[in-house]
């Protein structure tokens, strides 16, 4: 079993840093708290729009939570593969930065 980080578990940790309710994310981000909630708890998944407001609101790369939601953006698909190497080292700054 892994010990990665769901989307989830990603939200709530950033809403919950910034002091934010479930209620002032769903406002902000544009849905109802109940999806907010469900995502959170990993019953459901957010869509790719719904994840770059996220990002929007957490003044974070949107492309970072589409790699902890396990997608990636078919234009940071196009980077890795042709700069595999720097591909490799943006991935393990992201990965010590989460650490």
């Amino acid at each position: 079993m892994s010990d990665a980080e769901s989307i989830g578990q990603r939200i709530r940790r950033e809403r919950l840093g910034r002091g934010m309710t479930q209620r002032d994310l769903a406002a902000l981000v544009g849905v109802g708290v109940p999806h907010i909630s469900k995502v959170e708890a990993g019953r459901e998944n957010p869509s790719d729009d719904m994840l770059r407001r996220v990002a929007e609101v957490f003044e974070c790369d949107p492309d970072e939570l589409l790699l902890v939601a396990g997608r990636i953006a078919p234009d940071l698909m196009e980077g890795l593969v042709a700069d595999p190497a720097a591909s490799l080292e943006y991935l393990r700054r992201w990965r010590d930065r989460e650490s």
